[in-house]
């Protein structure tokens, strides 16, 4: 386990929780993903935080019922194959992605002692991701699905668009992975949607 790798796995099995699971900069070991079942566009990566936000944002958060640190982890693909996200069970983190982060969130005000994982990506590229959550322990989880397009002028200025979605009480079983593929796309006449079927692929890979 490299220090990334125990860092995170400290944090998820309730230590400090006010630690980055992953952060902007992170260099963890670059792993080749085929891409070839995921829609590609031709769109620039964003190469610092100015441009990450001017191409749109993508926000995933996480929970399960129990308080503390929630019992299952998330792992998203990009359409060009890139990964961040935790595995709980494999016990490995991936940062693969230009402007991404993932971490735990204690200190909603209205949590109640639950805390909720997070990932960010900043500039994400339009097509499909893959959503792969694994379950540390039997539980139910929910997701929660924020999608701003790219900033796009107008007389008054620059705007974009925001959509959602969302999955409550999801039961997955210990050592269980659900797969779901979410449509993102920068185009602010887009919104964001789980592709059809919405309920996720079971997998024990």
């Amino acid at each position: 386990m490299n220090r990334y790798q125990a860092k995170a796995f400290a944090i998820l099995s309730g230590g400090i929780l006010a630690l980055p699971l992953l952060a902007f900069g992170w260099h963890l070991p670059k792993i080749a993903v085929s891409s070839a079942k995921y829609a590609v566009h031709d769109e620039p990566d964003p190469n610092d935080g100015q441009s990450c936000y001017a191409f749109g944002r993508l926000d995933i958060s996480f929970h399960t019922e129990k308080k503390g640190p929630p019992a299952v982890g998330m792992v998203v693909t990009d359409p060009r194959g890139r990964r961040v996200g935790f595995d709980p069970i494999k016990n490995s983190a991936w940062q693969e992605l230009p402007q991404a982060e993932g971490f735990i969130d204690c200190d909603a005000p209205d949590g109640e002692g639950e805390c909720r994982g997070i990932i960010q990506v900043c500039g994400p590229v339009s097509g499909t991701y893959k959503l792969e959550v694994i379950a540390k322990k039997t539980a139910l989880y929910s997701l929660a699905i924020s999608g701003t397009s790219q900033e796009v002028g107008y007389p008054q200025g620059l705007r974009s668009n925001n959509s959602e979605a969302a999955l409550n009480d999801v039961a997955i079983g210990k050592g269980s992975r659900d797969i779901l593929l979410l449509n993102y796309s920068r185009d602010p006449s887009a919104k964001i949607a789980f592709q059809s079927p919405q309920a996720p692929v079971a997998s024990n890979e």
